[in-house]
């Protein structure tokens, strides 16, 4: 039989060898070992949790290894890694070291002995005590990435964002696993009575911990899985200004088609023409599916967007700009994108988000409005490029955007970030989206 162990054991190894996600492979791997819904639990916290928490693991592992973990053979850090991660993130007793050593038996006994002596030196220490030790003698900034497991230049950017009182705060709200949001369409769906409902999004509730299978209307499309912030996002674009019967709607990086749907929904009690773009076929395929509830009223177009703004000048009146970026926003739900992203990233990046808006901005009739949006709240993803394109545009301005959203979410404080929006876990519990819009006056 197939322990919780094995299974969390198997997907690391896949997200490692292969770059893949472990979000969409873990429940696959669940249902293949057909495991309880305890141990089910189990392989999920030890999976994402070992990911998130690789920093601060590895600095303990280092304490504890001759040399350094580099030394290591990768498939024995991975599992030296999960069992680190119950031993001193999840404060779980000594004895589990045998289970671990059990499996290290069973998948590689050449270091059997090894990973018995290196998690016997784990041990020694408990949680508090390994937290003081590995930061001794190390900058603040480097102990506040270790202890809070992030990359040391996550750490830079962010600190600069949200400043010196509240960075702690941030980073820690990324390894909180959130709570699945979910979304009732309106016209299609109404929200539950007897759950919680989101703080801001007037359609948005909380998942209450039950399986997501017995949520009524989800596999009809009229509930759909979004994080709140996606969906503040949408709503902003939507409450921009008065929607006029048979105004044209265009998402021009729809997938894979959340947002897209809920601009749908939103606009389609107004005759709204809806246009959902997307440059990548599987993806497109994924915004076709999410746009199931409405039949074929919508079309999905796969184009590079430049393309298609260039050829479509002055036709929408509203475009969601929901730009490619570095995806920092959400690391609190993508537990091993921090550790695959780097600075580097952001030079292609920021040259096509820059290229979309000011694509998105021509495609606009006169006073006609985008919502520039990314789930990353880096300045060179966000404020930059907006500057930096409004330089090229006279044409365009920006809206302040959160009296706006104070039009949606009356109770959302504290999101101003000059003329924009900006959303971030540990004020808002949502990702930390950007929102600004843009309107072109003449």
């Amino acid at each position: 039989m197939t322990t919780a162990r094995e299974v969390a054991l198997a997907v690391t190894e896949h997200v490692r060898v292969d770059d893949a996600y472990s979000n969409l492979i873990l429940p696959g791997a669940i249902r293949n070992a057909r495991l309880t819904s305890r141990d089910a639990g189990h392989a999920t916290d030890l999976t994402y949790g070992a990911l998130r928490w690789r920093g601060l693991v590895d600095a303990v592992l280092d304490e504890c290894v001759d040399g350094s973990t580099r030394r290591v053979d990768a498939d024995v850090l991975d599992l030296l890694r999960l069992a680190t991660y119950e031993l001193v993130v999840r404060h779980d007793p000594p004895h589990i070291i045998n289970e671990w050593v059990n499996l290290a038996n069973r998948r590689f006994r050449r270091a059997a002995g090894f990973v018995n002596a290196t998690l016997r030196a784990v041990s020694r220490r408990n949680s508090e005590q390994w937290r003081v030790q590995v930061v001794v003698d190390v900058s603040e900034e480097l102990a506040l990435a270790i202890v809070h497991s992030h990359p040391e230049w996550i750490v830079r950017e962010f600190a600069d964002l949200v400043g010196a009182d509240e960075i702690a705060n941030f980073l820690a709200s990324n390894n909180e696993p959130p709570e699945p949001t979910l979304i009732a369409l309106p016209g299609f769906s109404t929200r539950p009575a007897d759950v919680r409902h989101t703080e801001h999004s007037p359609f948005g509730f909380l998942s209450g911990g039950g399986s997501l299978s017995e949520v009524e209307g989800l596999s009809q499309g009229a509930v759909r899985v979004q994080d709140e912030g996606s969906q503040l996002a949408a709503l902003v674009l939507a409450n921009a200004g008065p929607i006029r019967t048979s105004e044209r709607w265009l998402d021009l990086c729809a997938g894979p088609g959340g947002k897209t749907a809920l601009l749908a929904a939103l606009g389609s009690r107004a005759g709204v023409v809806l246009e959902a773009n997307e440059v990548l076929p599987h993806r497109a395929e994924l915004v076709r599916t999410s746009l199931a509830p409405f039949g074929d009223s919508i079309a999905v177009t796969v184009r590079d967007g430049r393309e298609l703004c260039a050829e479509r000048p002055n036709a929408f009146d509203r475009i969601l700009v929901d730009a490619p970026c570095s995806g920092l926003g959400s690391l609190r739900r993508r537990p091993e994108s921090r550790w695959r992203k780097q600075p580097t990233d952001l030079v292609d990046l920021v040259p096509l988000q820059r290229e979309l808006l000011s694509g998105a901005i021509g495609s606009l009739t006169i006073g006609g409005v985008v919502a520039y949006v990314t789930c990353s709240p880096l300045t060179a993803e966000t404020v930059d490029v907006v500057d930096a394109v409004l330089a090229q545009h006279p044409e365009a301005d920006t809206v302040d955007t959160a009296t706006v959203l104070e039009t949606v979410a009356p109770s959302i404080v504290d999101v101003k970030r000059g003329s924009a929006v900006q959303l971030y876990p540990h004020r808002h519990h949502t990702d930390a989206m950007f929102i600004q819009l843009i309107r072109r006056t003449r």
